[in-house]
């Protein structure tokens, strides 16, 4: 029997292949910053110059409305979704759609929300999309790599805690994406160092990610101006110097690979 064609899997990969790469932020568990890393990264990329998109696949706590704080909803145009364009970006969230109602959905409905996400936002031509995919492992990031991995120029990042009780989620999560196919460029650790005065404190320790065949991509303070700058609407890539840095850091690292 003829399986038949998976329409919205085909429009997905026509419209995500208007970005000429697209950089995927997963995380094995929630409550890790991957948020955070996602909006950071997007803006640091758009600031070096490039075309940027940011896509939140996250349905039940989308975070991106939080930093990117606008009136304006999601418009649906015969053409598709519309992205809003806030600070030279392009973003597509759940949030800017239902605001702050729970979205209680289960089971197909969320995964054929989550298709539909991918399948009918309306990018313009960019140099990048930076997804920040559902946390976890479980079925609805299984969907969301699914439906991206086609793309001929992607690339995973994993973020985490450098606890040693991360280390195994960390391996399950990267077990996971290469099963999948996908490939992952590396580790962002994230909150893994307090600086005190000249000193530096690691409260979980150093990990060495080796054994798990991935590169540690940088490692981000864990700095109370983040938090601040979110209050005050700032974006948290701009908190301090050293989170600024850093993330330029990374996201130079992440320019060569891809």
């Amino acid at each position: 029997m003829m399986r038949a064609p998976d329409v919205l899997q085909d429009e997905a990969l026509r419209r995500i292949s208007r970005a000429e790469r697209l950089l995927m932020v997963a995380s094995g568990k929630g409550g890790v910053g991957k948020s955070l890393i996602s909006m950071a990264l997007a803006s640091t990329l758009s600031e070096m110059g490039r075309k940027v998109g940011l896509l939140d696949l996250d349905v039940h706590g989308p975070s991106i409305p939080q930093v990117f704080r606008s009136e304006r909803l999601i418009k649906a145009t015969k053409h598709g979704l519309e992205p809003l364009k806030i600070d030279g970006l392009e973003l597509m969230s759940l949030g800017y759609i239902v605001r702050d109602s729970p979205v209680p959905l289960g089971g197909e409905d969320k995964m054929s929300l989550l298709k539909m996400m991918v399948a009918l936002t309306d990018w313009s031509p960019l140099d990048y999309l930076v997804v920040d995919l559902p946390p976890g492992t479980g079925d609805e990031m299984i969907l969301a790599i699914r439906a991206l991995r086609r793309h001929p120029k992607s690339g995973t990042v994993l973020v985490t805690l450098p606890s040693r009780l991360s280390l195994s989620v960390v391996k399950r999560a990267l077990d996971l994406l290469r099963d999948e196919g996908v490939r992952v460029l590396g580790i962002i650790e994230n909150m893994a160092y307090i600086r005190c005065g000249g000193d530096i404190v690691r409260p979980f320790g150093s990990l060495d990610y080796s054994s798990l065949g991935a590169d540690l991509l940088g490692s981000l303070p864990l700095d109370p101006a983040v938090e601040e700058a979110l209050a005050s609407g700032k974006p948290p890539h701009k908190a301090s110097k050293e989170v600024m840095e850093a993330i330029s850091a990374i996201a130079s690292r992440i320019e060569v690979m891809m």
